[in-house]
């Protein structure tokens, strides 16, 4: 008995001095479940599927400057086989190998300043001020964070490729964002951004310019993004391209409503790459809810739509859409989101490149989205898209099928 009471006090006392170091380990993330129904080709049997998705962050702070993060993904689609097709996954049985990484990385303050380093595998990105093009992703390299003066400094490097080790074959990269606030209501965001292919010897350079003005419950936002491609072969590809960008949003006692206006340049060079190119993360252009011509923000392993960016400004035909969306407070835990928009190629054929299209008219989308919290954390929702597809798609004489996307979705943020 006597052992048994000092063994408890021994459990007891390590308990003690653990806690405070407990305290000091936190675990964040979400649990997300959708059940899909989409038919987003044209021309394509209609998809259906359930897609299970767990991402979990464990941040261990080891005091006022040091923390060790890792982030976990783990996707089970019901029904089907683990990624690699290791182990069951989602199919009976269970037990697959499908636990994956996304960031791993340790976050060090310089004491007594405003400045901080992340090393590893980190998440960066052009973020909401250029709407995540050229990149949003995970990758392996440095971030350094910190003010100059009123100026707040975002840089980091990244190694995309390192090829093979004993040659100069890597893929580098190096970006900068730079913001200020000129005023109590003006920002500015600048962005500058080197993709260097020692592979291919060429480089891709970004510069983008990105203001905001929010008076009252008014914002306005707006931004130009150019790239300029060079290569060091002869006959290499070169050229240019740009991206620009405006959006109002007004804020009301019941939600709010945001117009927005985007731009794409198109190839008209046929002995250059004056091609916006894809972005790095594919998450672009994911705050005006819809699903199908724009990418769906809650898409886990189903479509991420974007349609407008991959079938016409990515491909050189350019791009121009209107897009008006929102969200209303229904009251008692409920809400509901909206989206509509227009969208055209600025050209019907890639200068050099493919027959023309029948049309430059890609087409308009609607969305609706309404769900409902319990208990403040499940979150509840059901979301649709209807997309109506214009004569950019048609295929002789045939006209495209519409397309559509339906969603009910189970959301746990922690």
């Amino acid at each position: 008995m006597k052992k048994l009471v000092m063994a408890l006090v021994a459990l007891a006392a390590i308990v003690a001095v653990a806690t405070p170091a407990l305290a000091e380990f936190k675990v964040n993330g979400y649990y997300r479940l959708q059940a899909t129904g989409q038919s987003l080709t044209p021309a394509e049997n209609t998809e259906s599927f359930i897609d299970n998705r767990l991402r979990l962050m464990a941040t261990n702070t080891l005091n006022d400057n040091i923390s060790v993060v890792y982030f976990a993904e783990i996707d089970t689609p019901w029904g089907e086989q683990s990624k690699s097709s290791i182990g069951n996954g989602g199919q009976v049985g269970t037990d697959g190998v499908n636990v994956e990484t996304k960031n791993a990385y340790v976050h060090f303050k310089l004491p007594d300043t405003s400045w901080s380093v992340r090393t590893g595998l980190l998440g960066w990105g052009t973020g909401n001020p250029f709407e995540s093009l050229v990149v949003h992703d995970d990758m392996a390299g440095i971030n350094v964070v910190g003010d100059m003066g009123p100026i707040k400094t975002n840089f980091v490097y990244s190694k995309f490729n390192e090829g093979v080790r004993d040659a100069w074959d890597d893929i580098d990269f190096y970006g900068l964002n730079l913001g200020i606030k000129a005023s109590d209501t003006v920002g500015l965001t600048g962005f500058l951004g080197y993709l260097d292919n020692n592979a291919a010897d060429n480089t891709n350079m970004y510069v983008g310019l990105n203001g905001d003005v929010k008076i009252a419950d008014i914002g306005l936002e707006a931004f130009i993004l150019y790239k300029n491609q060079s290569s060091d072969l002869t006959g290499g590809v070169e050229g240019s391209a740009y991206a620009a960008d405006l959006k109002g949003k007004i804020k009301m006692p019941f939600g709010n409503i945001k117009a927005h206006v985007a731009y794409f340049s198109a190839d008209d060079d046929a002995t250059d790459k004056n091609t916006f190119d894809p972005s790095y993360g594919a998450f672009e252009y994911h705050n005006d809810n819809l699903m199908i011509f724009l990418t769906d923000v809650y898409y886990n392993n189903g479509s991420q739509g974007a349609l407008a960016l991959k079938n016409a400004a990515y491909a050189g035909y350019g791009l121009m859409f209107l897009t008006v969306s929102g969200d209303v407070k229904l009251g008692n835990d409920m809400y509901a989101k909206y989206g509509a928009g227009y969208f055209t190629a600025t050209d019907d054929k890639v200068d050099g490149g493919p027959v023309s299209k029948a049309g430059k008219d890609l087409g308009f989308e609607v969305d609706a989205m309404i769900g409902k919290k319990f208990a403040e954390k499940y979150d509840v929702s059901l979301r649709g898209a209807y997309g109506v597809m214009g004569d950019f798609y048609k295929v002789g004489a045939v006209d495209a099928d519409d397309v559509f996307k339906v969603v009910a979705m189970v959301n746990v943020g922690f």
